[in-house]
């Protein structure tokens, strides 16, 4: 596949990489919307796009490392999802957005 034909989905706080194909129209979102409506985006379905994947893992890193910085700024009563947060993201946290595994994708 041409990295012209993809790019890279980040969702909000969390730390997978996903690789679309900028070709797929397939939605899974759809909405119908009425004349004169607001609407609001959900906050838990919100991603980011990125062109590169190495630009995608570090902002995947830096959003999981926010996220956490929150959750330990709420002191008490964080600590329990801060816990939970680090166990599902672990091996994103610990192997694969490493420096050391991004800059392993530029060679």
């Amino acid at each position: 596949m041409n990295d012209i034909m993809r790019y890279y989905r980040v969702f909000r706080n969390d730390t997978s990489v996903t690789e679309v194909s900028v070709d797929d129209f397939s939605s899974s979102h759809a909405v119908c919307f009425k004349k004169n409506t607001v609407y609001s985006l959900p906050l838990e379905g919100m991603f980011y796009g990125y062109s590169n994947k190495i630009h995608a893992m570090e902002m995947a890193k830096a959003g999981a490392l926010k996220y956490i910085g929150l959750l330990i700024e709420q002191g008490e009563p964080g600590v329990e999802r801060l816990k939970q947060y680090r166990m599902d993201h672990f091996l994103d946290l610990n192997i694969n957005l490493t420096e050391s595994n991004t800059r392993n994708l530029e060679e």
